[in-house]
């Protein structure tokens, strides 16, 4: 039994659910019982745990949180002696002209408890330790767990989140599985080639299933082995094709005598061709399509079928009959061989399923990678399976959090359910479960109604929120009149609970009837796609008779002219949401679509992969011309004749895409684009044709792809990045909040949103112009939970001859869900609804329909509103008959408590009164100068990165300089010995090794006792320990014991005074060439050096350095920084001498990293208050050292005052 909730009283014990119905107040409560766990239960603010489903709810409730503590305090300071002061208390509780009695009695109650000193302190400390309050989304909950209870999670300690890797490992499982299971057996691969699956679509099909462990696939019913049944078919087959002459013969003899409507001569002489021309194999699926007809209903060719649909007085020829009816033998063979087909495809489907959740849990124990279902799933696994830490993981989960306020719980699944069940309604820490489950309308993204069901029996007290605070009376009221029937969202567990206004008194003015249902006759007879666009215009219509009123000064929303930005209009599917926005269009009313889809389902995004493509490879002018003939510039096919005619033109597209390339590379793709546009005109072209839809989605495209671009991508991967995204857009997976299409204009408009997107929103008018169509069955899946046996399994939806319990369980499953989606709907209105009505019609797609739709389910119901009037098919289908039903509905209510209008759209009413005679005036527009938005690109530098380019830039050089001049070459020279350091192999992998040996050495240490040290890293980077073990233990104790300064070598080093392989990244606005170049002229630098510094070639940095230095050391106030060079400069020490030395600097640009690791240093230095005089840059030559002099070493001594412009 539900009672109603008072946050200022209800236990704060047990587990308590609230079922909050629309417009009721759910975050007020909410807050408000936060409020009291602070003020009145004296609980931490870390320790309430606050979970919603969507970031922009856990947004929305710190807001409200933090502001109800505000709002606490606030009231105090402006209260003395409050115990005291009642009547001044009770004044200052009202805010905003609302009065509000919970605040005022919950204050009265602390005051009651603590002094008023200690209270304001108690708000004081939680406002202030607010950035730790515990407010996740389910999936942030989730990751906090698994980070703060790792160990006991049995996770990896630094879990980190990737799609797009968890998605490229499932696809590598699912062709993986198909290799080894489905390409071995013939058969099955036959089979699966008939049906068209591959690993991709089975994959897409199923990977909603693969997070939920707990959801098994029923088990199809046994069939004979399908071995045999193909035998059978091959069998009956050849027999059959022998006769199908013979039996098309005796067809047309008994033809004239056959039902025409039930045998249509052009359909069986096309069925009878289609027989004649199979193969020898025939396909089983196409043979079923020609034995049955149309709608796959019954078998024309059955004796049963030939001796009833005659002509009255008719008999046919009973040889005939028989004869005809050995086709229905191989009928009833066909339909055996499909039905074990598709259970070898379920059980299929099974295995598949459980292969790759078996591969996905081997993954997570060798990797941190995690996906947000992982998360879920880990915390699961954690208290569910993991017996030897379940208890206490438990434990201290309710320890950590010591009450659990659970937000939008209709959305929950039983993963989740358990999460929370374990965690706290089992270790009796007080929970409170905050869902309406009449609003459950996200089963597509998981969310399970029996899961808060449930919950429901489950929990130990139950409270409602009986006052409404969106609606007025009237109105509320006509709603709950819909409603009224028994089993209102036909699943018997879920009722429609009514509930108080807040006011009676509506705030538009003249009210107008609250609800006004308009019946559209359709006197032409249009089919769907016909009326949805009638409904479209006349709802414009009725849209812009209520502006014009508003502009005349005759209808007010809260004494104020009511605007477009306050009128909404609901749809179920975008593309019925895209012909209404046309409509208000020609009407010069301007409107928003609002929805969950992403930007990069737009054409536009594809336009602008393609225009990357082009310009990272103009070469393919393939790609320009279908970026001109797209959105963009709209290109007919005779501007794109005279491109190809015309090769100037053509080489004036491929320069610009050239030029865009180029400031793509020094400013970011941002810049590029934007470049691009401006000089070939496409924001202007835009504007002014009113295409402001695709210059919003192109603006919003532009923004990610520079976002994107800061995280240092290459071209080539940001462009594979936009085109996965694209990818993953037209799967319709779940797109992130900021790729979400963005709104082209301010509030001022008429709002267009689904009916999905439209819950927990709220409009003063609300139109639903297409509530007459009949519901659609979602196609994205075949696959359907079924709770019919008592718990949740999987079934198949296009499972042939599906069984009546099974069909009956698809069909209120979604009859349910379609009612709760029509409940969000109807109750967002806050002033005045509209509601568009009509008979069902037929549209050209359902005369076709196919056995596996929907519609062959025999519903009785064609959509949730006609099931509410309970409005059978029949009925609803006679326009009469159910405009009659309609007024006797409405003609039950009782005038002072509902406020329905009928009214009839006839031709008349539509071209007459809706009309807006006078059109509020166009205002004018005057342009506004403003300078040009320009997205920051942050460009990452190092010192590789700007040698890179000087490199290039001698590239370019290179035919007109000597080779000598750009490679140093080494003179002729024995061979070193083999037990030598010099005979220590070249290139990159020696000089990581090398370097990887002196990151790990104790420096105090002599190398002769580190052997396993060394011999690990040679052998991990491939070098035989046997070969080169004395020679790389040499090079160590040289590089130990070579001095760096007077008395000061390795070996004489602090290790705790030193930073071994230090990571910088530095800001810098200024890290100009031109600056640099005249910093090194002017230090006492080698000539070589100085000479090297006018060669360098890279653009001037405005962003971020970063580079990590070998070794950094402190030693009796002198500060070392080392690198080290494995560069091969000849055959012996000797060969290491300072001009040899200044000429490798020079040649490699090793100066310019000097000077960038000095800059580092120096800054690191300087933040901690401790910046030396000088610091000591030695660059130490491996192969050069000898223990005993400075040979091998390059020395730079940099005075840090040099250096302040960049410190």
């Amino acid at each position: 039994m539900f009672q109603p909730l008072n946050p200022l009283t209800v236990p704060i014990a047990h587990t308590n659910l609230i079922e909050a119905s629309a417009g009721t107040g759910k975050t007020w409560n909410i807050a408000a019982l936060f409020t009291r766990l602070i003020v009145l239960e004296h609980y931490r603010v870390d320790k309430i745990l606050v979970v919603t489903f969507t970031k922009a709810a856990t947004a929305e409730l710190k807001t409200r949180l933090r502001a109800r503590l505000d709002e606490a305090l606030a009231i105090l300071k402006k209260t003395p002696h409050a115990a005291e002061n009642l009547d001044l208390l009770e004044q200052n509780c009202w805010i905003n002209g609302k009065f509000e009695p919970f605040r005022f009695k919950l204050l009265q109650q602390a005051l009651n408890q603590e002094s008023q000193a200690r209270l304001e302190l108690r708000l004081k400390a939680a406002i202030s330790e607010f950035d730790n309050a515990a407010i996740y989304t389910i999936h942030g909950f989730c990751q906090r767990v698994l980070q703060d209870f790792a160990f006991l999670c049995q996770v990896p300690f630094d879990i980190q989140l990737d799609e797009q890797s968890a998605d490229n490992q499932y696809l590598t499982a699912a062709q993986d599985f198909w290799r080894t299971q489905v390409a071995p057996n013939p058969q099955l691969a036959a089979l699966v080639y008939r049906y068209k699956l591959t690993p991709q679509n089975q994959l897409a099909a199923l990977k909603s299933f693969l997070s939920r462990p707990y959801l098994p696939f029923r088990q199809p019913e046994s069939t004979a082995p399908y071995t045999e049944l193909w035998a059978n078919f091959q069998a009956a087959w050849q027999g059959i094709s022998q006769k199908i002459q013979a039996i098309e013969t005796a067809f047309w003899t008994i033809h004239p005598d056959l039902n025409g409507n039930s045998y249509r001569t052009d359909t069986f002489r096309n069925k009878f061709t289609e027989l004649l021309g199979q193969p020898e194999n025939p396909n089983p699926l196409i043979l079923q399509k020609i034995l049955y007809n149309s709608d796959m209903s019954y078998q024309p060719f059955s004796a049963e079928c030939l001796q009833t649909k005659v002509k009255k007085g008719k008999t046919p020829n009973p040889k005939a009959v028989a004869q005809i009816s050995e086709l229905n033998e191989l009928t009833q063979i066909v339909d055996e061989l499909i039905a074990a087909e598709q259970a070898l495809l379920h059980e299929l489907a099974r295995n598949f399923t459980a292969y790759l959740r078996t591969q996905r849990r081997e993954l997570k124990k060798h990797s941190p990678q995690r996906v947000f279902d992982d998360l879920l799933l880990d915390v699961h696994a954690a208290l569910m399976e993991n017996h030897e830490y379940s208890q206490t993981l438990a434990h201290s989960l309710a320890q950590n959090w010591q009450v659990a306020l659970i937000d939008e719980f209709q959305d929950t699944d039983p993963l989740q359910y358990a999460i929370f069940r374990t965690a706290f309604a089992d270790t009796n820490t007080p929970l409170f479960l905050v869902g309406d489950p009449k609003q459950a309308i996200y089963s597509f993204r998981g969310a399970d109604i029996f899961a808060y069901l449930q919950a429901v029996k489950d929990s130990q007290q139950h409270y409602t929120l009986d006052t409404n605070r969106r609606s007025h009376r009237l109105l509320i009221n006509s709603i709950g009149k819909f409603f009224e029937r028994n089993q209102p969202f036909a699943l018997p567990e879920i009722d429609y609970v009514k509930v108080n206004a807040s006011r009676d008194a509506p705030d538009l003015s003249p009210a107008g009837r609250a609800v006004q249902v308009r019946w559209l006759p359709n006197a032409d007879g249009l089919n769907t796609d016909g009326l949805v666009r009638e409904s479209a215009a006349i709802c414009a219509a009725q849209i812009a008779d209520l502006l014009a009123q508003s502009f005349s000064g005759s209808l007010k929303f809260k004494d104020q002219p009511l605007h477009a930005g306050q009128i909404a209009v609901l749809v179920r599917a975008r593309k019925d949401g895209a012909i209404m926005q046309r409509e208000l269009k020609k009407r010069n009313i301007q409107s928003v679509l609002l929805s969950r889809e992403s930007v990069f389902a737009e054409a536009e995004a594809l336009a602008v992969a393609a225009l990357l493509e082009f310009m990272i490879q103009p070469q393919k002018t393939g790609l320009l011309r279908f970026v001109l003939s797209g959105c963009l510039f709209e290109y007919d096919s005779a501007a794109l004749h005279d491109l190809n005619l015309n090769e100037n033109k053509l080489l004036a597209w491929i320069d610009s895409a050239n030029k865009a390339h180029e400031i793509w590379l020094q400013d970011g793709i941002y810049a590029a684009l934007q470049a691009f546009f401006a000089q070939h005109g496409v924001e202007t072209r835009l504007l002014t044709q009113n295409q402001e839809r695709t210059l919003t989605n192109l603006h919003q495209i532009m923004e990610l792809l520079a976002q994107e671009d800061e995280l240092s991508h290459t071209p080539t991967s940001l462009l594979q990045w936009l085109n996965r995204e694209i990818q993953a857009a037209s799967k319709q997976k779940n797109s992130h909040d900021h790729h979400i299409l963005r709104l082209e204009s301010d509030e001022q408009l008429v709002k267009i949103v689904t009916m999905h997107a439209a819950k927990g929103l709220q409009y003063p008018i609300v139109f639903c112009p297409f509530l007459w169509k009949a519901s659609e069955v979602s196609t994205r899946t075949d696959w359907h939970i079924s709770h019919e046996r008592g718990f949740a399994e999987i079934i198949s939806k296009t499972q042939y001859k599906q069984s009546d319990d099974d069909r009956e369980n698809i069909k209120l499953a979604h009859l349910s869900e379609d009612l709760r989606l029509l409940y969000v709907a109807l109750t967002r209105a806050e002033e005045r609804l509209y509601l568009y009505v009509s008979h069902f019609q037929t549209s050209e797609k359902s005369d076709k329909s196919n056995k596996n739709q929907e519609d062959n389910l025999d519903l009785k119901y064609k959509n949730a509103l006609a099931y509410l009037l309970n409005a059978d098919e029949k009925l609803s289908k006679n326009a009469t008959a159910y405009e009659a039903h309609w007024r006797e509905f409405l003609a039950n209510q009782t005038l002072d408590e509902t406020d329905i209008e009928f009214v009839v759209h006839d031709d008349l009413a539509f071209s007459g009164s809706l009309q807006t005679e006078n059109p509020p005036p166009k205002p004018i527009f005057h342009a506004t100068e403003f300078a040009p938005r320009r997205f920051q690109f942050v460009q990452h530098a190092s010192f590789t990165s700007l040698s890179r380019q000087t490199e290039r830039a001698a590239a370019e050089l290179s035919p007109m300089v000597d080779a000598d001049e750009l490679t140093m070459v080494a003179p002729t020279a024995p061979p070193p010995d083999g037990d030598s350091i010099h005979a220590f192999p070249q290139g990159a992998a020696a000089g990581v090794c090398l370097h990887s040996v002196l990151e790990k050495l104790h420096f105090r240490q002599p190398a002769s006792e580190q052997i396993d040290l060394i011999d690990e890293k040679l052998i991990y980077h491939g070098f035989d320990p046997e070969i080169w073990r004395e020679a790389v233990v040499q090079m160590c104790d040289f590089a130990r014991e070579t001095p760096l300064l007077p008395r000061v070598n390795l070996a004489a080093l602090n290790q705790r005074n030193t930073l071994s392989e230090m990571n910088f990244l530095l800001h810098t606005d200024d890290f100009r060439l031109a600056d640099i170049q005249a910093w090194l002229a002017a230090q006492d630098l080698p000539d070589e050096i100085i000479q090297a510094t006018r060669h360098l070639a890279f653009r001037d940095v405005r962003g971020y350095l970063n580079g990590a230095i070998d070794l950094v050391a402190q030693f009796q106030g002198k500060t070392l920084i080392l690198d080290y060079k494995s560069n091969y400069l000849g055959n012996s020490a000797a060969a290491y001498t300072p001009n040899a030395m200044d000429a490798a600097m020079a040649e490699h640009h090793y100066y310019l990293q000097a000077l960038i690791y000095a800059i580092a240093v120096a800054r690191y230095l300087q933040s901690r208050g401790v910046l030396p005089e000088m610091l000591s840059v030695r660059y130490l030559f491996l192969r050069g050292l000898d223990g005993i002099s400075d040979n091998g070493v390059w020395a730079w001594d940099i005075r840090t005052a040099d250096l302040a412009r960049w410190l």
